[in-house]
């Protein structure tokens, strides 16, 4: 098997395999072994694989995209997976972009600089078979049939519904609910769903990567404790931890809710989580720990992995990319844009602040509605009567369709983007 179903116990991850929990099969092992006998390899530990973000791709794109990732997964140990959408920074020299057209779609880095033609791989379709294309190299990868590779992508999680989803970071990811109070399921961008026990009923939980590690981490009750444990942590060894005087198997049933992290010093840190409609701020503090009822009004995760969003005021919106939105009279005054001011509607109920085409937009509401609003322009992102889910960091939505399906939206253009599967 390629990767293994993670357990509790033992020590802290740095990194969860692409693959834990999976094993596509010997027709998924061969197209892995094709490209990576002559693919160029990186020599940098640490890399970032940046995927397009495009809707409408085919299964045997997808099936050789995944190969890709996992093969140059072999050769990094410091390794994250995320979309071009959400490449906010400076070019360090060791990044990854796979496209599924070609010539890929050009980008620059928050410097200026382009993607390296040299570490861009290009994936092209032709009469059952996948062209793979990095610099002058050019690999041709016999594929099963559109059929077998939609089967094969879908080896990970499977019959076990995707219970409250929610985005719980900046990160491209999505954290669910399985069938026990205890399980979770993770889906990151362009991989297979997983699933993860946790040291017991999780209340909160987050996944958070960097190109220096990625954690799955949750607030989970361990003998009349609520204790902050990383996967894979024994929870004796966290001094994050207080008692409770309630079941957080019975809160299971109810609601999941993300985690932001407020990992400021290693003498001071804590987490925001959500009970019962309110937020709590649990906090280490030089060998104290306090569970207090939190006093901010606003509470999303922070552009950095570790640390959170938290403001105190009821007239500001935090979005992408460090925007900021104050109420003023009938409109949102967005200061990231020398004070652009977009309108609010009497009768739309305002979700966030977003961003379309790399400008500010108030994503609002109204009955089943959900429209991106900009200063000059307005459409229609969904028309769905369930909960409509907001990524704080990138231009997502997500709505959840069945029991077992959750899809990804794109604001900008309504278009599915993903569809995390667990039928």
């Amino acid at each position: 098997m390629i990767g293994s179903e993670p357990t509790s116990g033992g020590t802290t991850m740095t990194h969860l395999p692409v693959l834990a929990g999976t094993d596509p099969g010997e027709a998924f092992r061969s197209v892995v072994d094709a490209i990576a006998k002559d693919l160029p390899l990186p020599v940098d530990p640490r890399i970032s694989v940046l995927l397009d973000d495009l809707p409408d791709s085919s299964a045997r794109l997808d099936l050789v995209r995944l190969a890709v990732i996992v093969v140059l997964e072999r050769e990094a140990p410091r390794f994250r997976v995320l979309p071009v959408t959400a490449c906010h920074w400076n070019r360090i020299g060791s990044e990854w972009l796979i496209s599924r057209e070609h010539p890929s779609r050009g980008f620059t880095f928050a410097d200026g600089k382009e993607q390296s033609p040299w570490r861009t791989v290009t994936l092209t379709e032709e009469d059952g078979t996948v062209h793979v294309t990095s610099g002058d190299v050019r690999i041709a990868v016999a594929v099963p049939s559109e059929e077998d590779c939609r089967r094969l992508l879908k080896t990970g999680v499977r019959g076990t519904p995707l219970r409250f989803p929610v985005f719980p970071s900046a990160g491209a990811s999505i954290l669910a609910r399985g069938d026990g109070p205890d399980e979770l399921l993770l889906w990151r961008c362009g991989l297979p769903v997983t699933r993860y026990r946790m040291a017991g009923p999780v209340l909160a939980a987050t996944h958070v990567a960097d190109t220096s590690q990625e954690q799955l981490i949750a607030l989970v009750e361990v003998d009349g404790e609520l204790v902050r444990v990383e996967h894979g942590q024994d929870p004796e060894t966290s001094e994050l931890r207080t008692p409770i005087g309630f079941s957080v198997t019975d809160e299971a049933e109810r609601d999941l809710s993300p985690l932001y992290l407020d990992m400021d010093e290693p003498w001071r840190y804590g987490v925001y989580f959500r009970r019962a409609g309110r937020w709590w701020n649990l906090r280490y503090h030089g060998g104290t720990v306090t569970l207090a009822e939190s006093r901010a009004t606003t509470h999303q995760p922070g552009r950095w992995p570790w640390h959170a969003e938290v403001f105190g005021g009821d007239r500001s919106l935090f979005g992408p990319n460090g925007s900021h939105g104050e109420l003023q009279g009938s409109g949102w005054k967005i200061w990231s844009t020398d004070g652009a001011v977009i309108p609010d509607p009497p009768d739309e109920h305002v979700l966030g602040l977003t961003e379309v085409e790399g400008q500010p937009a108030l994503l609002t509401r109204e009955g089943e509605v959900v429209r991106a609003r900009r200063q000059h322009d307005v459409r229609t992102v969904v028309e769905f009567e369930g909960p409509v889910i907001q990524h704080h960091g990138l231009p997502w939505v997500a709505v959840q369709r069945s029991a077992h399906l959750v899809e990804v939206v794109d604001v900008a253009t309504g278009a599915v983007l993903h569809r995390v599967d667990t039928a």
